[in-house]
């Protein structure tokens, strides 16, 4: 039996495949401080938590998981400006251990923009999804 989707849940479905790759890419990004700084799980668990999530809203595709993963792509917009803070912000400590310093040259070239991925596929699965341009009824 032959399944065909909507536009809006192919869109869904290619932010859940984005939420997937950002599970990869984030743990793979923060093994080395995940044991240092909890914040590090932040990105982790909610890339586990969107692609969850979208894949049953998905496969579901019910007025309430698409709620549902609406909040979720909302919340990945809080995430993202989140991340973004944690990736500016930089401690000043001149009496550190080489340890310490070597720590702290690496945290400086964290990304800026890696965050804000969480954003694109928040503001993608959004509009994809909206009400205004139904590509079925639900």
């Amino acid at each position: 039996m032959k399944t065909t989707y909507s536009l809006n849940r192919l869109l869904a479905l290619f932010v859940t495949g984005g939420f997937v790759f950002l599970l990869a890419d984030s743990l793979l990004e923060h093994w080395g401080v995940l044991r240092e700084e909890p914040a590090a799980f932040i990105p982790v668990l909610f890339s586990a938590a969107g692609s969850l999530i979208g894949m049953v809203a998905v496969t579901k595709w019910d007025g309430r998981w698409i709620r549902i993963l609406h909040i979720t792509l909302l919340a990945a917009f809080l995430i993202a400006g989140t991340g973004l803070c944690f990736h500016i912000e930089s401690e000043e400590d001149e009496n550190g251990t080489p340890e310490r310093r070597a720590h702290e040259q690496k945290e400086k070239e964290k990304p800026l923009l890696a965050p804000l991925a969480f954003g694109g596929l928040g503001a993608l699965g959004l509009l994809g999804t909206a009400r205004k341009w139904p590509g079925e009824v639900i």
